[in-house]
């Protein structure tokens, strides 16, 4: 797309999908990366998508990252290890958090790949990682971090600024002002937009003046449930582990769902609402991420609530008998050890990490529950066990689920149906909206919502769809 004349938009992720966001800005000046995430899937099925770009990667000029979730940062690895030598912009939390995520990403990889290989060898089925650790670096050494509101121009004619996001802790909307042939025109990519109420951060506002949104739809059919029954639904879960002496394995994402968990968890115990039972953060990337929550607590993108608990509790992100596991052998440990307990372990839609191996071990027991606390994109696990499936496969082995089997949609990070129609006709855009990241049936939801509303130009972008911006 390099020295077009016009200014055009490429949807090479996300489209239709929840997961794997990649959206090419093209014009004169050259090609602008919106994310480079990975695609969250069945194993055939994500390595067909995410192995291959559908653009050479050194023709990116620039790139711009909104957040450091796997599924918008997780391909940048691949991206450098093929040829990419251009800049990555991001926050400064982002930037941070990143190099932990993706530097985790290669190392599970590796570890899963290892793992597969081995069980596999009468076999001789094998596969490989994507990237290793020295790929992850090489990406990290190209980020440029900057601070919320502060301008600045990744190419020659852009100029660019991160806003709050209210999505996870150094999320951002991406706000550009780019020159068009026909003249200035403003686009906002929303990337993952948080919810109007939150536990942690501060909520996204929308700004004006904007041309043309991308946003996303991961929610886009739905609302959620308030955020006041967390604390209530999860008490609720341990007694009843309690009182079976059952293990409760939460699949949480690293960043910010665990957390989310930890913080109501300290609350719980601090108001006394529930047994006191070991509570163990098996996941070496979110015990060094909480570090970073720790280090930021008093930070911009924390709201009032969270800031004057935090002040008053001291630690609220730890308690007596939490144990943060860092080390494969103190993983392992839990197999042998009896509930009741309570395990909080990546990867948040079951589709690797030491999550696996918890689930492997107590799937086919009943005293046991799985609680599923975010997001389950079609295919993975965490969405076969949410649907119900009797019987799945864990490293190709198949194992029966006797485990009850429990949703919270409580804690979602994302903005829900309401949330997004609010956003967007506060946003007001002019010219278009293109709906991202969400699957078929939730987009297709959202885009009808908005007809409603009497919002034009609504577009549902299919995968490799390009769109003049004019």
């Amino acid at each position: 797309m390099a020295n077009h004349e016009k200014l055009e938009i490429a949807f090479h992720g996300a489209a239709g999908e929840v997961t794997g966001s990649r959206h090419l800005l093209g014009f004169r000046e050259g090609n602008l990366l919106l994310d480079c995430g990975m695609f969250q899937g069945h194993r055939n099925d994500a390595a067909t998508k995410n192995r291959t770009f559908r653009f050479p990667p050194a023709s990116i000029d620039a790139a711009i990252l909104s957040h450091a979730h796997v599924d918008h940062c997780g391909l940048l690895p691949l991206l450098y290890k093929n040829g990419c030598g251009s800049p990555v912009y991001a926050t400064s939390a982002t930037t941070e958090i990143a190099g932990i995520m993706l530097a985790d990403s290669a190392r599970l990889q590796e570890g899963d790949a290892r793992f597969y290989n081995k069980i596999h060898a009468t076999e001789k089925l094998t596969i490989e990682p994507m990237y290793d650790e020295d790929d992850a670096k090489l990406a990290m050494s190209h980020f440029k971090p900057f601070d919320y509101k502060t301008v600045f121009s990744p190419l020659p004619g852009v100029s660019a600024r991160f806003l709050n996001a209210g999505h996870v802790l150094g999320s951002a909307m991406v706000m550009l002002d780019l020159d068009a042939p026909a003249g200035r025109r403003r686009l906002l990519y929303t990337g993952d937009l948080g919810r109007a109420e939150t536990l942690l951060l501060d909520a996204p506002a929308a700004p004006q003046g904007v041309d043309y949104l991308v946003i996303e739809s991961t929610y886009g059919d739905r609302t959620h449930e308030p955020l006041v029954d967390a604390a209530g639904k999860l008490a609720e879960v341990i007694k009843k582990a309690v009182k079976e002496r059952g293990k409760i394995i939460i699949p949480s994402f690293a960043l910010e769902r665990t957390q989310e968990i930890i913080f109501i968890l300290d609350k719980l115990r601090h108001d006394k609402t529930v047994p006191e039972i070991p509570v163990y953060i098996d996941s070496p990337m979110a015990v060094s991420l909480t570090e970073i929550f720790d280090r930021h607590r008093e930070g911009v993108c924390f709201n009032a609530k969270f800031r004057d608990y935090s002040r008053t509790d001291g630690d609220p992100f730890g308690f007596d008998d939490i144990r943060y596991l860092r080390t494969r052998e103190e993983s392992q440990t839990l197999n042998n050890k009896s509930g009741p307990m309570l395990i909080i372990s990546a990867s948040g839609m079951c589709e690797g990490g030491r999550v696996l191996h918890h689930l492997r071990n107590g799937l086919e027991k009943e005293n046991n529950t799985i609680l599923l606390v975010g997001y389950q994109a079609h295919g993975t696990l965490g969405r076969k066990l949410q649907d119900g499936m009797k019987a799945v496969k864990i490293f190709g082995i198949e194992h029966e689920v006797w485990a009850s089997v429990e949703t919270m949609h409580t804690f979602s990070s994302h903005a829900d149906k309401n949330d997004l129609l609010a956003f967007i006709k506060a946003a007001n855009p002019a010219r278009g909206v293109f709906l991202v990241h969400g699957d078929a049936e939730a987009r297709a939801a959202l885009a009808a919502t908005l007809a409603a509303e009497n919002i034009k130009n609504v577009k549902c972008p299919a995968m490799g769809e390009s769109f003049e911006l004019s």
